[in-house]
């Protein structure tokens, strides 16, 4: 039996910690964690999962925003999809378009990971 892990990884530049900061702390209000290295952020979503969000000086590391549209994708299931879709539009995310037959709203988070909105049940 195999199932996945509840952390994820990400490496941003610098200047972007204010920015998701303010999207994965404020805007989501994702509960943050006591964290072991100073240029590492920790943010717990609901059940558990864990995000770690390290930051690194020159962005080598780091992906840029057109690269992340050919990397993993995210789900965020929420409990009113098109309330958080006004919510994160008027917080400036990028709308991502992504022809899947779906209403669904794909957008861009500060640094570029993609995520889509799903209700709580899995629909939109």
């Amino acid at each position: 039996m195999v199932s996945i892990g509840n952390h994820m990884k990400m490496v941003l530049r610098n200047e972007l910690r204010p920015r998701t900061r303010a999207f994965y702390g404020t805007l989501l209000g994702l509960k943050t964690a006591a964290s072991p290295r100073a240029d590492l952020d920790l943010y717990e979503f609901d059940g558990g999962f864990m995000l770690g969000i390290f930051f690194t000086g020159d962005g080598s590391e780091a992906l840029d925003e057109p690269t992340h549209l050919k990397a993993t994708w995210l789900e965020l299931k929420v409990d009113d999809p098109a309330g958080w879709k006004k919510r994160l539009t008027e917080f400036g995310v990028r709308e991502v378009n992504f022809p899947d037959g779906s209403d669904r709203f794909y957008f861009q988070a500060p640094g570029g990971q993609v995520f889509r909105l799903a209700g709580l049940d899995g629909g939109l």
